[in-house]
C-alpha cells in the first residue's frame, strides 16, 4: 500500500472542527497554501469532478466570461457549493472549519453588528494576535473583509464555514444579543417621543422616528432572522401594551419575543417606507414589495399591514429563491411518484393539476417543474397573481384586478405569443378554465393550480366550474394533490412510543409499526422537527378513468377506480414518509383525507 502522500479521501475531511479559540489558533497556523493547484484540478484530485465536466465548465466559462468558474460549474451541477468553498481553502490556505461546536464570547460577537452579520452572513469567531477572526462562505471577498475591518477597527482575518452552519450560528447567538442591544439603545434614547395614542401625529415627526438608525437596524434584525431560520412569514401583532414578534416556521407560528408599544408605530412606519406605502394612512389596508440582496441572493418581500383595534399589524411573505426554487428531486417526492411526475413533463400538449389548500406548496412545486422544462429549451409563458421568484430564460406576466388584466385576458394574448409551455397561477373561474383547456388542446403543455382536497375532486371541481367533461378527460394528463408535512430533524431522530394508540388507530397503522419523532436539540429549536417535506396523491388518466369522466360519475367512484389502479392515497402516502423516518405520525394524523 502507497504512503507517499498523506492527502484526504475527500475535501470535506479538511473541515477542523472548532471547539475553542485554543482550536482555532492551531489550525490558522497549520494550514499552508497551494497556490499552483487550480480549483478544477483539486477537484477532481478529491474525485468530487470529472475532467469531461471540468472541460465543458471552462468551455461554458468562455461564453459568459463575467462568471466565475466555480459558480458555473454549481449552476451545470457538476459539484456543490460546499465542495467550492472546500476547494478554495485548500488551494488558497485558508482553514475550512466547523463552528457548530464553538461559541464566541459576547465581546467577540459585539465586534460586527447584527444588521452586518445577517446582510453578510459572518461570523466573528475570536480576536487573536489583535486580529477579529471571521468565518464567512466566500473569503476572497475583499470589498466584504474591508468593510469588516471598517465596521469593526480590526484586522480581519478569514476562515470557511459552511453556509448552513453559519446560518445556524447567527441565528442562535447573534440576532438575539443584538436585537435586546437595539432595543435598550432605544429605550434610553429621549428623542423616541411618538405618541402611539395620537391619530394627528405628523407625518413628517413619523417619518422621522422611522429613519433613525436604531429604528432602520431593528427592522432589519427581525427581517434577517426570519430568513435565518427558514421563515415563510414574519408576524408583527399589536397588542394592548406591546407588540409582538412571530415566525412562521415550517407552517408553524414560533413566539420569538415582545416589543415596547412604543416602537410599533415608527417600526410599521419603516415597513411602508421600504416598501413604497402611505405612510399617513393608518386605517386602511395596504399591500406592498420589498428586497434585500444578501449573499449576491436576491430576496424578495410581500408586505401586508392590516389596521387593529390595537394598532397596525404587519406580515411580511418572505420570497427567498434558494429556498422557493428547488429543484423536483428536492421536494420530497417518494421515487415512484417522482418518475411518474418527471413522465408527465415529457408530453408536449396537456395539462398537469397541483392542487391542495393554501400553503401546500403548490407554487414551489411549479416552480420546480418549470425548472426541469427548461432544460428542453421550451418558449415558457407564465400567468402569475403575484409572481413570487424570477425565473430566467421565462415570461413571466404578472396580472392586476386595478385595471381589470385577469388570468383569462392575459391568456387570450399569450396564446398568440407562440409559447410552448404555459403556467398559469391558479384557475379560478369557468372562463380562465375554458382558455387554458383550450391552450391544453391546440399543442401546448400547461401547469396550473386548483384548490381542492384530493387530486379526484379537481376533475369534479373543473366539471363544476362548468368546464364539459370531454374537454377535461381528453386535456388532463394528471394532478398532483399534496400537502406539506414537518421533517423529524435528524440531529435527534429516536423511535417514537409516544404516538397515542387511537392516532394509530385511526390511521390505521400496526401496533408493531416503527415510527420516529425527534426528541428536540440546538438544531431544530427543541421543536424535533427541521424543515419540510411533501406528501401526495398522484392521479394519472388512464382509459378507463376517461370514460368515467366522459358519464359524469360522482368523485366517490373516481376515487375508488383511481385506488384500484395504484393511486397510493394522501394519507397512506404520509404514512411511508413516517415509515422512513422522514415524519411523524401526528403530522400525517393532521393532513389525513380518511
Amino acid at each position: 500500500m502507497s504512503t507517499e502522500t498523506n492527502t484526504p479521501t475527500s475535501l470535506a475531511d479538511q473541515a477542523t472542527d472548532i471547539h475553542s479559540v485554543d482550536d482555532l489558533k492551531n489550525v490558522l497556523w497549520n494550514t499552508r497554501p497551494l497556490y499552483e493547484l487550480h480549483l478544477g484540478e483539486a477537484l477532481i484530485q478529491e474525485g468530487l469532478l470529472t475532467q469531461d465536466n471540468l472541460d465543458i465548465a471552462l468551455k461554458e466559462q468562455t461564453r459568459q466570461p463575467g462568471i466565475q468558474l466555480g459558480e458555473i460549474m454549481v449552476n451545470l451541477g457538476f459539484v456543490k457549493k460546499t465542495d467550492i468553498y472546500m476547494a478554495m481553502a485548500r488551494k488558497m490556505g485558508i482553514p475550512y472549519v466547523s463552528i457548530k461546536n464553538h461559541i464566541p464570547e459576547q465581546k467577540v460577537i459585539s465586534e460586527i453588528s447584527a444588521d452586518i452579520a445577517l446582510l453578510y452572513n459572518v461570523m466573528p469567531l475570536a480576536i487573536i494576535n489583535n486580529k477579529l477572526i471571521v468565518a464567512m462562505e466566500n473569503p476572497l471577498d475583499l470589498k466584504l473583509v474591508e468593510l469588516l475591518q471598517f465596521h469593526s477597527n480590526h484586522r480581519i482575518e478569514t476562515v470557511i464555514a459552511a453556509h448552513d452552519e453559519l446560518n445556524h450560528a447567527l441565528g442562535s447567538l447573534y440576532g438575539w444579543l443584538d436585537e435586546t442591544k437595539i432595543i435598550e439603545e432605544i429605550n434610553n434614547d429621549e428623542e423616541f417621543n411618538v405618541d402611539i395614542n395620537s391619530e394627528l401625529q405628523s407625518v413628517r415627526t413619523i417619518e422621522t422616528e422611522a429613519s433613525k438608525r436604531p429604528i432602520v437596524r431593528l427592522l432589519n434584525t427581525i427581517i434577517l432572522q426570519g430568513v435565518l431560520r427558514g421563515a415563510s412569514d414574519i408576524h408583527i401583532r399589536p397588542s394592548k401594551d406591546h407588540a409582538d414578534i412571530l415566525y412562521r416556521v415550517d407552517g408553524v407560528l414560533q413566539y420569538s419575543r415582545k416589543i415596547k408599544k412604543s416602537l410599533l408605530l415608527p417600526l410599521i412606519a419603516r415597513l411602508k417606507i421600504i416598501s413604497n406605502m402611505d405612510i399617513a394612512e393608518r386605517r386602511r389596508p395596504q399591500d406592498g414589495h420589498a428586497h434585500i440582496l444578501r449573499q449576491n441572493n436576491n430576496i424578495d418581500f410581500r408586505i401586508s399591514i392590516m389596521p387593529s383595534t390595537k394598532g397596525e399589524s404587519a406580515v411580511i411573505r418572505i420570497l427567498d429563491k434558494e429556498v422557493g426554487m428547488r429543484p423536483l428531486n428536492e421536494l420530497g417526492f417518494v421515487e415512484n411518484d417522482l418518475k411518474r411526475i418527471e413522465l408527465l413533463m415529457t408530453h408536449n400538449h396537456g395539462m398537469v393539476l397541483v392542487t391542495g389548500p393554501t400553503g401546500s406548496g403548490k407554487s414551489t412545486t411549479l416552480y420546480a417543474m418549470l425548472n426541469e422544462l427548461k432544460r428542453r429549451g421550451p418558449h415558457i409563458i407564465t400567468v402569475e397573481d403575484p409572481v413570487e421568484y424570477d425565473m430566467d430564460d421565462v415570461d413571466q406576466i404578472q396580472i392586476s384586478n386595478i385595471i381589470d388584466y385577469t388570468f383569462a385576458e392575459a391568456l387570450r394574448h399569450i396564446l398568440r405569443h407562440d409559447p410552448d409551455v404555459i403556467m398559469v397561477g391558479e384557475i379560478r373561474d369557468l372562463e380562465t378554465g375554458k382558455i387554458a383547456i383550450k391552450s391544453a388542446l391546440t399543442g401546448h403543455l400547461v401547469l396550473s393550480t386548483l384548490h381542492t382536497n384530493d387530486a379526484p375532486s379537481a376533475i369534479t371541481r373543473l366539471t363544476e366550474m362548468g368546464v364539459e367533461p370531454y374537454l377535461v378527460s381528453s386535456t388532463v394528463l394528471g394532478i398532483l394533490a399534496q400537502r406539506l408535512v414537518r421533517r423529524v430533524c435528524p440531529d435527534c431522530i429516536e423511535e417514537d412510543h409516544k404516538t397515542p394508540e387511537e392516532v394509530r388507530g385511526i390511521l390505521k397503522v400496526h401496533k408493531k409499526d416503527v415510527f420516529y419523532h425527534g426528541k428536540g436539540c440546538e438544531t431544530c429549536g427543541f421543536t424535533g422537527y427541521h424543515g419540510r417535506t411533501t406528501a401526495v396523491e398522484l392521479l394519472t388518466v388512464t382509459p378507463e378513468l376517461t370514460e368515467l369522466i366522459n358519464k359524469s360519475v360522482p368523485e366517490v367512484e373516481l376515487r375508488k377506480l383511481c385506488l384500484k389502479q395504484g393511486m397510493q392515497s394522501l394519507t397512506d402516502n404520509g404514512i411511508e414518509l413516517a415509515r422512513r423516518g422522514l415524519t411523524t405520525l401526528d403530522e400525517v394524523f393532521a393532513i389525513r383525507l380518511e
